[in-house]
């Protein structure tokens, strides 16, 4: 739908520290056109989502009136509540209020958030991850009273049926697998033997899943992956963790380690040197805990970065500009994204890149992905 763009607005980067590659590989990031395959072309990528972009992809001006009511309904996992602090101080920014529905990612504590969100009658809804299926009467009523809803983490379009913008694309998750093969790919040099850990009853996480595989077997022809599925229940009673440590323990040649997101990763370090194992290990959509991981050199070296609190106020924007009418947004695609059957990564406007140890200034906090956003998204609202 949304396969060829205007271009509204730029996305320009300046490049940062990035992966040793071919002079073809780094050319092919920076136009675009390469036919490259293979390790140069994972190397390719990992040129390109290593840079640093320095604009929102933003131009038009949008009113942000006073006294909005936001409902968030939240997920249970810790990334869920880094994208609450962005929510929170975008709200903030409007002179807003917030209020929060947690849920425990199950069918039955989605619908009652929702249902509780609806009766709050809100001016937006903000929400993220879970199966449309869950909460669909709800945005039904939602649609039907005009609340615009505003999703990401969903398995759909940007722009998908009942929501004013899916910020964070199920084509984007799917090339999220794909990067993280890239690197795995160029950091063992085409000779990997990778354990992959997920959770894909979050639906996006699945389709992450998906990008992995294809990719790996794309790009590292020869290479090994092993996948192994976990549900959020599981996750909270760190089944995954004694799950690898028994992988490791059975298959020794593993040389890389591949979580579906970053709270995965928690508790990890500890359990896999007390069997003496140390390998590398990637993740996305990492938190602060990941970022202290990156930077003390504890099992894991980069992550496939999403920016929570740029998402949170991203989310509000989106929110305005359904209100008054506007588009969400429309935005250039970057080089190297174009993989047939997903049309719609990298285009709603949350920026990504593979962050290691000296891309993190400051590992107490989320990833910024664009130096003085808050500012550059006032700018764009009009207080009424």
């Amino acid at each position: 739908m949304l396969g060829v763009f205007a271009a509204a607005c730029s996305s320009n980067g300046t490049v940062k520290t990035a992966p040793a590659a071919t002079t073809a590989a780094t050319t092919a990031a920076t136009t675009g056109t390469s036919q490259l395959k293979g390790l140069a072309l994972a190397q390719a990528r990992l040129v390109e989502f290593s840079k640093t972009l320095t604009d929102l992809g933003l131009t038009e001006k949008v009113k942000a009136p006073k006294g909005l009511k936001v409902a968030y309904v939240q997920c249970s996992v810790p990334v869920c509540e880094s994208i609450k602090k962005g929510i929170a101080e975008a709200v903030a920014a409007i002179g807003g209020t917030l209020q929060i529905f947690t849920t425990q990612d199950t069918a039955d504590t989605v619908q009652a958030a929702f249902q509780a969100a609806v009766q709050s009658n809100p001016d937006m809804v903000l929400t993220s991850g879970n199966p449309r299926a869950w909460f669909e009467s709800s945005l039904a009523e939602l649609n039907a009273k005009h609340i615009p809803v505003v999703g990401w983490s969903l398995p759909e379009p940007y722009i998908t049926k009942g929501f004013a913008a899916n910020l964070v694309t199920g084509d984007d998750y799917y090339f999220n697998g794909v990067l993280m093969a890239d690197y795995v790919t160029a950091k063992t040099g085409g000779k990997a033997n990778a354990l992959f850990l997920n959770i894909p009853q979050f639906p996006v996480l699945g389709l992450e899943g998906d990008g992995f595989k294809a990719e790996m077997a794309a790009v590292c022809a020869g290479c090994k992956v092993t996948s192994l599925d976990f549900t959020v229940d599981q996750l909270i009673a760190g089944e995954h963790i004694s799950a690898a440590v028994s992988e490791f323990q059975k298959n020794p040649g593993i040389n890389f380690l591949v979580t579906g997101f970053g709270d995965m990763l928690l508790g990890m370090p500890d359990a896999l040197s007390g069997i003496g194992v140390h390998v590398p290990a990637i993740s996305q959509a990492g938190t602060p805990a990941n970022y202290q991981m990156i930077t003390a050199g504890s099992l894991q070296v980069a992550d496939a970065a999403l920016p929570t609190g740029l998402l949170g106020w991203r989310a509000i924007d989106a929110g305005l500009r359904a209100i008054a009418g506007q588009d969400p947004g429309k935005f250039v695609k970057r080089p190297l994204t174009d993989i047939a059957g997903h049309p719609d990564i990298a285009i709603a406007g949350v920026p990504l890149a593979i962050l290691e140890k000296g891309d993190i200034v400051d590992p107490t906090t989320s990833w910024p992905a664009i130096k003085g956003y808050q500012d550059k998204f006032k700018a764009l609202w009009v207080l009424s």
